[in-house]
């Protein structure tokens, strides 16, 4: 019975899958169609600048990410990410660090489906991009 059991759990483990966002090895976000629907990956990526900050992500006004201690490895020019599912064509993309500069810009994911954030001489940057940077 117990190896039934277990059978049915791989079963519905392995069916679930098949309804899952699939990534390639480069861990490229990818897009999925689900009842007509594009479903699109916006990956916003800390880089150069954050020195133990608390940076928070919001998209169309929703908070999506929030996290304090943010530090860039300057050996990789990483500081953090944040993937964001949405359907939307437009997006507004907002960049904030608690206490300090916060900027706000119109993204198109499925055009530029990564954002580089940089902080830089007290002022956010954005880079969008329709690939992924590499880290340095």
């Amino acid at each position: 019975m117990e190896r039934q059991l277990w059978s049915l759990v791989m079963l519905v483990l392995i069916l679930a899958g098949q309804a899952c966002e699939v990534r390639g090895l480069s861990s490229v976000p990818g897009t999925t169609t689900e009842n007509a629907r594009t479903v699109m990956m916006l990956r916003v990526r800390l880089g150069e600048g954050f020195r133990d900050n608390t940076v928070i992500v919001r998209i169309d006004g929703k908070e999506v990410y929030r996290k304090s201690g943010v530090n860039t490895n300057y050996t990789i020019s990483y500081a953090g990410a944040v993937d964001v599912p949405t359907e939307a064509p437009t997006v507004r993309l907002e960049v904030a660090v608690e206490g300090g500069p916060n900027v706000a810009q119109d993204i198109r994911p499925g055009q530029t489906p990564f954002v580089e954030v940089r902080l830089a001489d007290g002022a956010l940057q954005f880079l969008p991009l329709n690939t992924e940077p590499p880290m340095m």
